[in-house]
């Protein structure tokens, strides 16, 4: 028995050190990020900001280096034109045929503005459509500059319990890809005050709130990292300097 529980502990040993040292080896990013989202450090410690609130420089460069953290990709725009030029950029470097998009009418307007070359379809078009779609853009409701998170809120698209939220659920899980658009004034410091962010005058949270932070990713197998495999393998922010 002694036997058997020591070869058990030196084999989750080795395997232990040996994710360890892969997890050291990969870049450019450094060692990829664990599970749950990393500790905040005193350097990243921002002023307090809030939705609709005044963004600083401070806090968008706190962003933006908590999501490259995560592995996800910010890109800083000063303009609608500005963010319409990094979408397309990405459906290029991809090699994207087939977009969904949410019902939000900042991300129809900065679609209306890419170049053609691709299939665009709505958020209610068939489900079997949209699992063939390689990259989705929708609006997210929140950036918390702590971990370089994004609040996507959905279900309430009449506005009968506070804000009306678009139809995006789907189109921010299926693709392999995710895009968002995130105004700079929607930025706030923490999950907590995402939290409170996200309830409207009357108290209450929107039917769904996802805190997605980076591409979706997992170590449940023989703790090797696997991004991907319960959503988008890359996600990509387009962060909205204007607004």
């Amino acid at each position: 028995m002694n036997d058997d529980r020591s070869k058990i502990l030196a084999s989750i040993r080795a395997s232990l050190a040996t994710a360890a040292g892969v997890r050291a080896a990969r870049g450019p990013h450094g060692s990829p990020p664990a599970i749950a989202a990393p500790p905040p450090t005193t350097e990243l410690t921002v002023p307090a900001v809030g939705p609709k609130g005044p963004a600083s420089i401070r806090a968008v460069t706190g962003f933006q280096g908590a999501l490259d953290r995560v592995q996800g990709v910010c890109h800083r725009v000063t303009s609608d034109a500005g963010a319409a030029d990094a979408l397309q950029a990405v459906i290029a470097d991809l090699g994207v045929r087939r977009v969904v998009r949410s019902d939000d009418h900042l991300v129809i307007e900065i679609l209306e503005r890419v170049i053609g070359g691709f299939e665009l379809l709505p958020p209610d078009a068939d489900r079997s459509l949209l699992l063939q779609c390689e990259l989705g853009v929708s609006r997210a409701t929140i950036g918390v500059v702590e971990y370089g998170t994004i609040v996507l809120s959905s279900g309430d698209t009449q506005g009968v319990k506070g804000t009306p939220t678009e139809r995006q659920r789907l189109v921010a899980l299926l693709p392999a890809t995710h895009v968002a658009i995130l105004a700079a004034t929607d930025l706030v410091e923490t999950w907590d005050a995402a939290l409170t962010a996200l309830c409207s005058t009357s108290g209450d949270l929107p039917p769904t709130a996802t805190f997605a932070t980076g591409p979706s990713r997992t170590a449940d197998i023989e703790l090797e990292l696997v991004l991907g495999v319960h959503g988008p393998k890359n996600q990509h922010v387009i962060l909205l300097e204007h607004r």
